[in-house]
């Protein structure tokens, strides 16, 4: 094992473009029409005075980092906005410490942003994008000072990890631990099946047909790509999602040959309030309320309950129950290092990873799922981000599934936008030229992210330093600094 790489940014820029979705995901009470993309380049200066750029990016979407009433996209859009900015500032305020490891800065920067957020009334998940954005820019740029492959860079824990300091119970575990033996150079995509996605062409409106080269509805994705992972958006009551879930069946019964296997997750996105109701859902299923293929495809419960229930103690005796017809795992309420703890204590199977949750509290969530006194017989971990897109976040957020073995991940932002058209020209030809397998042009000209065979090849973005970015595939003309940028460009209230 190598000594830990230390590390110092010098510069941090952050630049936003804005998306405008050609298919509006609805996610729990919420419908996403668009959202502005956020991108973080710090520039690191490593050992002799080498410099790098470490990259990071994500979406700023409404109505999921907090669910709390009487909220509006823009209250949504200005705290990550702030919590991004603060990260930054923090960052940039310990950097004048000196170099130091990954981690040494994490380890700073993490419980400031939590607290930053509780003082300001906003979501402990909220604070924390200012962390992982950060981290994720600081991964990056190590990889590229080290000249090694993310999984390789966990491996020899060159961020200088220490999880003890985390978590007492992992003083004994290495972080390689978390890690596939080799990182995956394929990875099968989970189609989300959102509440508002048409499943056959009588769903479509009058008059909203899309007609843009792209599939639309569950049916055209099912004869244009060989999908066989599916994630189903749940509405919050029994009945209506009962009825959805026959239709998604009898469509997958029909195009997927009998030989062949698919499998399910349910995203609850926080909608059942009322356990009991998602028990009835889930024995009515068993009982016959779906096709018995349907039913034995379904691998687990993702965030069911809202975050003020899911880790209280009242939930205990409900997800006991609940977990014997079907496995439970968190998501939303995975916001702070002990969510997960807390979830295993109370009878959840595991946790979803997200880049935006952050790559260092995934790797120590994965351990807590291995050392944990209460971790399950069969922990789950789950790869999970509907609209992720390229360049920086999807690349990233592959690399790291592929670190950790995610043999299957819910990637659908190809789903919902329209192509690759949101990146300037400039990128998406370097997207082309980079990556053959993975980004491919349209016969109607459309440069978008190649699923036909329902898995991502993601052999060109693993095979590279830090976290699968290059400097040729990021056109910060193309971006209007974060400090300028208008919320009413969007033109979405």
């Amino acid at each position: 094992m190598s000594d830990p790489l230390h590390l110092r940014p010098v510069d941090a820029e952050i630049g936003v473009r804005n998306v405008i979705l050609r298919m509006p995901p609805k996610y729990g009470a919420t419908v996403c029409r668009g959202f502005p993309f956020a991108y973080l380049t710090l520039t690191l200066e490593g050992p002799g005075g080498v410099r790098v750029k470490g990259y990071a990016g994500d979406c700023l979407p409404p109505g999921w980092y907090d669910k709390r009433p009487n909220r509006t996209f823009r209250n949504d859009v200005d705290e990550l906005a702030a919590a991004l900015m603060e990260g930054r500032k923090t960052l940039m305020d310990l950097a004048r410490g000196g170099p130091r490891s990954v981690f040494g800065f994490w380890r700073e920067l993490y419980p400031h942003q939590i607290k930053w957020a509780r003082e300001r009334g906003v979501t402990d998940i909220t604070g924390n994008f200012g962390t992982t954005m950060c981290e994720r820019a600081l991964l990056d740029g190590a990889g590229k000072l080290a000249g090694k492959t993310y999984h390789a860079l966990i491996k020899d824990n060159l961020p200088g990890i220490e999880p003890e300091t985390v978590h007492p119970f992992l003083k004994d575990w290495h972080v390689r631990e978390a890690l596939a033996p080799e990182p995956l150079t394929s990875i099968a995509i989970r189609h989300t099946v959102g509440g508002l996605d048409p499943l056959t062409e009588a769903d479509v409106p009058a008059g909203q047909r899309l007609r843009d080269g792209l599939p639309q509805t569950l049916e055209d994705y099912l004869k244009a790509e060989r999908i066989r992972y599916f994630k189903i958006k749940l509405k919050g009551n029994a009945k209506a999602d009962l009825e959805r879930l026959g239709r998604i069946a009898a469509l997958l019964d029909q195009y997927i040959p009998a030989a062949e296997k698919y499998y399910v997750t349910y995203d609850g996105n926080e909608v059942y309030a009322d356990p009991a109701e998602l028990m009835r859902l889930l024995e009515q299923a068993e009982q016959g309320g779906v096709p018995k293929r349907f039913a034995q495809a379904v691998l687990f419960v993702e965030q069911p309950f809202p975050r003020a229930i899911t880790l209280s103690d009242a939930i205990r005796a409900d997800l006991a129950r609940i977990s014997k017809i079907k496995s439970v795992i968190i998501d939303e309420s995975d916001e702070t290092v002990e969510s997960v703890p807390r979830a295993l204590d109370l009878g959840y199977a595991g946790f979803a990873i997200k880049s935006a949750k952050g790559p260092l509290k995934a790797l120590l969530n994965a351990g807590v799922t291995q050392r944990h006194p209460k971790r399950p017989a069969q922990p789950i971990i789950s790869g999970e981000d509907m609209c992720n897109l390229p360049v920086v976040a999807l690349h990233e957020d592959l690399v790291v599934m592929s670190a950790m073995g995610m043999t299957h991940a819910e990637r659908n932002g190809h789903h919902y936008s329209h192509g690759l058209n949101h990146l300037s020209d400039t990128e998406q030809a370097a997207l082309l030229k980079n990556h053959p397998k993975l980004i491919h042009r349209l016969p109607n000209g459309l440069v978008a992210l190649n699923a036909d065979s329902g898995a991502f090849e993601i052999g060109t973005l693993v095979a590279r330093p830090g976290l699968g970015v290059s400097d040729d595939e990021i056109d910060a003309k193309a971006m209007v600094r974060l400090e300028d940028w208008k919320f009413e460009s969007l033109g979405i209230t």
